[in-house]
């Protein structure tokens, strides 16, 4: 027994000199890192989630030796995050792939280890650790994707004002610009008017309002706003009557608008008949309970 206890010692100094050599490296690898440090007012972008959660050394590591390999990945979820509007603080498709893996490997060092203690198993725990590990990456893919839908269905649902508005007010010899920074006012916090001010900042910049247009265009995923943007553009590129080519689109909006609405509620009529037949016979059997009972307890069943 005592012969033991001098191994078991040299074996827990070995475990810590060894822990303290690996934490040193890792912390010496991303001291190599150049990291622009943001804060707000500072200079350099603002602080994003990365900043946040306090991840930007790691973050800025991954980027810095497999920004290659997470390239793709990274222009895919770009777009996403421009049709969804930059949430998250304005982070870039490259930081926020750069990001998930960072939260995946921590996910998986974490939780291998704690499912390793709890099992009693390195296998089990490297496993749970690896399943358990990609939830914080796919959580955040998906949360992306809701992201950018929710702001595809609202900026649908605003739409028609606009067009509507933008109608009226070039009737009324408005020029495009002014169109829309009337909307803007008149729509405060509305998706819609973040995007024409974003329009209108890029105008008041030198952009021309052609440019400024289709730059709206590539941050737009409902197909109807598509389709009257491009023929906006169109009108603004061939000198066409503008006033004309919206007035028929607000018309051609309103009419798909009225379909859909249509069919929506043909689906309901059909969805509804089943639970309002549940209904009416719950309805007659607590009506024709007491009567029931009454004759069964008198021997006429």
């Amino acid at each position: 027994m005592m012969s033991q206890i001098p191994l078991a010692l040299i074996a827990i100094v070995f475990a810590g000199i060894t822990a303290a050599l690996i934490v040193w490296w890792i912390g010496d690898l991303l001291g190599s890192i150049q990291v622009v440090r943001r804060s707000h007012g500072g200079d350099g972008p603002p602080p994003n989630i990365v900043d946040s959660i306090g991840m930007r050394t790691p973050v800025e590591f991954v980027l810095a030796h497999f920004e290659p390999v997470l390239a793709d990945y990274g222009a895919q979820l770009e777009q996403k995050l421009i049709y969804g509007g930059r949430p998250f603080g304005g982070v870039t498709g490259r930081e926020y792939i750069a990001l998930l893996v960072v939260m995946s490997l921590f996910g998986f060092v974490l939780l291998g280890v704690l499912f390793g203690i709890a099992s009693g198993s390195i296998i089990g725990g490297l496993v749970a650790g690896l399943i358990l590990g990609l939830i914080p990456a796919i959580y955040f893919w998906v949360v992306a994707d809701d992201k950018m839908q929710d702001r595809k269905e609202r900026i649908s649902r605003e739409f028609p004002y606009f067009l509507d508005l933008v109608v009226m007010t070039q009737q009324a010899q408005a020029t495009l610009p002014e169109s829309l920074r009337l909307y803007a006012e008149a729509a405060p916090g509305t998706v819609m008017s973040e995007e024409i001010d974003q329009t209108l900042k890029d105008v008041a910049l030198g952009t021309g309002m052609v440019e400024a247009l289709q730059r709206l265009e590539r941050r737009m995923t409902a197909e109807e706003v598509v389709r009257v943007i491009r023929a906006v553009i169109q009108g603004e590129v061939e000198g066409s009557n503008r006033v004309e080519l919206l007035r028929e689109h607000a018309r051609d909006l309103r009419f798909r608008r009225w379909e859909k609405a249509d069919r929506a509620s043909e689906k309901l009529k059909a969805k509804i008949v089943m639970p309002a037949m549940m209904i009416v016979v719950s309805i007659l059997l607590l009506v024709l309970a007491p009567a029931i009972v009454e004759m069964m307890s008198s021997g006429m069943f």
